[in-house]
């Protein structure tokens, strides 16, 4: 049986109070699925405000590991 190689993307959803905050919770999410070794490229990224919550943001960002 052949290993088929290909691209993947993961699209990880984290909150946090700032983007420091936010961009941590993402890369920690991201290297726990890539590997810790992994170089990764950010494809992009949005937050928007909490509505439930003051100050809180929640954000989705979308990584791919660098070949």
């Amino acid at each position: 049986m052949s290993e088929t190689q290909f691209p993947l993307t993961l699209r990880v959803t984290v909150s946090g109070a700032n983007p420091d905050e936010i961009r941590e919770n993402a890369r920690a999410q991201a290297l726990n699925f890539f590997g810790t070794t992994a170089e990764l490229d950010v494809i992009s990224a949005e937050a928007q405000s909490d509505g439930e919550h003051h100050n809180r943001y929640h954000a989705t960002v979308i990584f791919r590991r660098i070949a």
